[in-house]
């Protein structure tokens, strides 16, 4: 089979198509043949090494290289065991951890699949697994009417999606992204965008219940400034020394402040898949997909995603 394999750190040109053996499940798993698989941030800090935790994380990973998590396919073959599952079912999973989706099958516990709707597409579905379960734990959860909920990064795949559930849970909604995304995200539903390149969402005069940090771009104590009474501040990705900040000084400053900082821990996995796909199912959600690409076109369009030049959702269709 083909896969998009990964050698050493770079910048897109250390991905190369390749031929690997059709991969065998074992007791407990199923195989299957892969149709569409979302490319998230986590895939961008393997294949480049920044920040510094991507190279550490990859470090632990005995070898693999073949990246992708967020995988929608067709149930190929089934491992002993395995039950409430056929050959044929259309299935969803988060297989962080395991990996394998930039190829054309891909094998993980069967307990970590989730069936598709009918009327969700293949490409949609692959949108959700991590961006819309740190959208749906950092915002949805989270959202009263009234508040003013900022989300920084908001215009990549989890941040639109994060948008949405903002404003309709009765937010006033600030997007901050690249100048390129100012659309996407105003069509999400922002109520005002902001270029992070020129415009520093600390500065402003607002102060904000909810902010939800994709990627932070600012030092913690200016972010923490920029909170209202009560508000709370969660950091999800970005520099090292940004996340070990967060974590530490949230701790702290929680002792003797209503103002709460901190690191969203996402519980992955299939907890919220479901709840996900009724959402996109009813109509109540909509993932943004910016651009999705083959297998073969793969490493150019994961270079454009982390060059911050796609708006919205990379997906690969193998």
């Amino acid at each position: 089979m083909r896969v998009l394999a990964c050698h050493g750190y770079g910048n897109g040109e250390n991905l190369a198509v390749e031929t690997r053996p059709v991969p065998e499940p074992g007791p407990g798993e199923l195989r299957v043949k892969v149709l569409a698989c979302g490319v998230n941030g986590s895939d961008w800090e393997f294949i480049s090494g920044h920040p510094a935790y991507g190279w550490i994380t990859r470090a632990f990973m005995r070898g693999r290289n073949v990246f992708g998590s967020d995988v929608v396919g067709i149930v190929d073959e089934i491992g002993e065991g395995v039950r409430g599952i056929a050959p044929g079912d259309r299935v969803l999973a988060d297989i962080f951890g395991i990996f394998g989706g930039f190829g054309a099958f891909a094998v993980a516990k069967a307990d970590l699949w989730v069936p598709v709707p009918d009327d969700v597409n293949d490409v949609a579905a692959a949108a959700l697994p991590q961006s819309g379960t740190i959208a749906i734990e950092g915002i949805h959860d989270r959202v009263r009417p009234g508040m003013t909920v900022l989300i920084n990064g908001g215009g990549g795949g989890s941040g639109l999606l994060a948008i949405q559930m903002a404003k309709a849970g009765g937010a006033t909604v600030w997007g901050v992204d690249t100048a390129g995304k100012a659309a996407a995200m105003t069509e999400a539903g922002a109520d005002r965008v902001l270029d992070f390149e020129r415009e520093d969402f600390t500065a402003q005069h607002e102060r904000f219940d909810l902010i939800l940090d994709l990627w932070g771009t600012r030092p913690v104590r200016r972010v923490r400034a920029a909170l209202a009474p009560g508000g709370r501040y969660m950091m999800v990705g970005g520099p090292l020394r940004r996340l070990i900040g967060v974590a530490a000084w949230g701790g702290l400053s929680s002792l003797w402040s209503d103002r709460k900082v901190g690191v969203l821990a996402v519980n992955q996995g299939p907890g919220r898949l479901v709840e996900l796909l009724e959402l996109v199912r009813s109509g109540k959600l909509r993932p943004v997909i910016g651009e999705c690409a083959a297998l073969e076109d793969g490493a150019g369009a994961i270079a454009r995603m982390g060059r911050r030049e796609i708006a919205g959702k990379l997906v690969i269709l193998p």
